[in-house]
């Protein structure tokens, strides 16, 4: 079997041979960032952020009151956003 090209991160996560199954967790990896990357373009998630205000503080509104559902719902939307873009950066077209 062919030594696929793995990134210094994948050196220290798994050593210098991966084992089969290694590789097949990789190979998944790899295809559900590649399809990530795919569904959400730069236009896409500007979209997203800008529907979902993940730009903005987490409280809004006057002093003393605040929404705290509305905090933890914009929290948990940015989350997700920045979560999508970790996964778009960590794909690796080589695997």
């Amino acid at each position: 079997m062919k030594m696929m090209f793995l990134p210094k991160m994948m050196d220290s996560l798994f050593g210098k041979e991966p084992s089969q199954e290694q590789q097949a967790y990789l190979k998944e990896l790899n295809r559900r960032r590649a399809a990530l990357k795919e569904a959400f373009t730069p236009y896409v998630l500007d979209i997203l952020s800008k529907e979902f205000q993940t730009d903005l503080p987490c409280f809004q509104g006057s002093a003393g009151s605040y929404d705290p559902l509305d905090a933890m719902r914009r929290d948990a939307q940015r989350e997700v956003l920045l979560w999508v873009k970790h996964e778009i950066e960590q794909y690796n077209p080589d695997l």
